[in-house]
């Protein structure tokens, strides 16, 4: 299941999700943490809405509003529905209620939501992607484990000085080879190195770029490979690898030994 249809369903109900979403997302790190994400934000609104009491005067205001002439707008007068006593008292609790709330949820989604990568920065996903696929034979090679060549720290900090970036450790690089290690240009206008490893799935890609293109993380993916783009103090850190792979364990362990030297 793609991303944009697991959102869409997870979307009409995150607190009933059904058993294939559920299968989805326990195959793919990335789904799972949209799931949990989406499932906090409910629980937190939802908390919101039964936390927000009626303002003090904001029914008799109301109950002015319903017995105030009618124009012709065509809809039905608010006096009617306020000479109805059965049901009065829950008309204007809900009323009252969407009323508070209106600015409270507005508020809430706008920190919570934001509009997500520009157009621009989703372009760099693509660009990565179409530098894969450029160097598919090594890639294949290195998943092949027909590549057998590992890169010592020196020559690896060499490659990544020309991005302006170095591995500040040498511990975690003895359970993680580095089989491929060479400057590269994957957007326009900013130095890249570009190392592969051996995940647990095939080669997995990490790749330094200079400056920021992107500000925002995000996830991109095609038939193929899954990938992450990284925002760091100086620069984007992109790590791709075959779309069963989970990166989340290597985000975390290049992100505690990138220093940035621009």
């Amino acid at each position: 299941m793609n991303e944009i249809e697991f959102r869409k369903r997870l979307y009409a109900n995150p607190l009933e999700v059904d058993q294939e979403l559920l299968a989805a997302a326990g195959t793919d790190p990335a789904l799972q943490k949209i799931l949990e994400q989406t499932r906090e934000l409910e629980t937190e609104v939802a908390a919101l809405v039964n936390a927000v009491e009626v303002p003090t005067g904001l029914a008799d205001k109301l109950m002015a509003i319903a017995h105030a002439p009618s124009t012709d707008t065509g809809l039905p007068n608010l006096g009617d529905l306020a000479s109805k006593p059965a049901a009065n008292n829950k008309f204007f609790q809900y009323y009252a209620i969407a009323a508070s709330l209106l600015l409270a949820i507005g508020v809430t989604f706008s920190l919570t939501f934001d509009s997500g990568p520009s157009s621009a920065e989703m372009a760099v996903g693509d660009d990565v992607l179409r530098h894969l696929y450029m160097d598919g034979f090594e890639i294949d090679e290195i998943s092949n484990a027909s590549n057998t060549t590992i890169f010592g720290l020196p020559a690896i900090n060499t490659v990544m000085a020309e991005s302006g970036a170095r591995l500040v450790s040498n511990d975690f690089l003895r359970n993680l080879p580095i089989r491929s290690a060479r400057p590269c240009e994957v957007v326009p206008a900013y130095q890249s190195a570009h190392l592969i490893f051996e995940g647990t799935r095939g080669a997995v890609s990490m790749i330094v770029i200079n400056n920021s293109p992107v500000s925002a993380e995000y996830i991109f993916r095609d038939e193929r490979f899954n990938g992450i783009v990284v925002p760091m103090s100086e620069g984007n850190m992109v790590l791709v690898g075959e779309n069963n792979e989970d990166l989340e364990q290597y985000k975390t362990l290049f992100t505690d030994n990138i220093d940035w030297v621009i």
